[in-house]
């Protein structure tokens, strides 16, 4: 037993771990609630936040303000080991005293808008995708506005409200595959497009960050292609690449 723990506090150090088992989580995904974990092991909650902070200690849990738990310590990225990720952006936000928001604008099915995306996805031309507008902010501050299209062929239905959660966690869930690495292209360009300027509050012409990527789950199967453009004045821009 851990010095100094008690047994009500290692029933839920317990459980926490065994859930993180169960379900299979990784760095970077969301743990439930304190609230929930009271709940369903009848306990106060005061209790299970003596307890988050010994694996906050032990560097197995982190909190992220106004989010509440995620697996790992803080700055790892999701499924650690296979790729890092972008700066996490609920890592950023926190460091930057804020909470990270994520709010899906626009959702629609479409025809794949183009021929290089067709081929990124391993679909035809004339195959569907999901067009999802996604907005992603400190706060009420918006820093990054993203494309994203997932190839309908490999969701039959979806949640888009999951996405303000967890994208890749939902990805993970639907498919039963694991994200395995994201291919990037980065370039800065100029922006003009009223609509994108407007979400994004920038002026004409403002110079941003355009990531293009491509994601692959872990049979090598693209699920997604995302345009997504930066204000990198507020949203820093670190990569990290590791080779398994």
């Amino acid at each position: 037993m851990i010095d100094g723990i008690t047994e009500k506090q290692k029933e839920v150090v317990d459980y926490i771990l065994r859930k993180m088992k169960e379900d299979g989580l990784l760095p970077g995904d969301k743990i439930d609630t304190e609230i929930a974990i009271a709940k369903n092991i009848g306990i106060t909650r005061a209790t299970v936040r003596e307890a988050t902070r010994i694996l906050i200690d032990q560097q197995r849990v982190y909190r992220v303000k106004g989010s509440g738990l995620f697996v790992g310590s803080i700055g790892q990225s999701n499924h650690s080991g296979r790729f890092h990720a972008l700066s996490p952006f609920d890592y950023q936000a926190q460091r930057n005293g804020h909470k990270g928001v994520r709010k899906v604008i626009a959702v629609s099915i479409m025809k794949v808008p183009s021929p290089e995306i067709a081929q990124a996805l391993r679909i035809k031309n004339s195959d569907q995708v999901y067009k999802i507008l996604r907005l992603m902010c400190f706060d009420d501050v918006p820093v990054a506005l993203e494309h994203i299209h997932l190839p309908v062929n490999l969701f039959s239905s979806m949640e888009f409200s999951k996405l303000e959660i967890s994208k890749y966690a939902y990805i993970e869930q639907l498919t039963g595959k694991k994200i395995q690495r994201r291919d990037q292209n980065l370039s800065a360009i100029n922006i003009t497009n009223p609509d994108e300027m407007s979400l994004l509050n920038l002026n004409n012409n403002d110079a941003v960050l355009e990531i293009n990527e491509t994601v692959y789950l872990d049979d090598g199967m693209p699920c997604e292609v995302n345009i997504a453009i930066i204000n990198s004045r507020l949203f820093q821009l670190k990569q990290n690449t590791e080779r398994s």
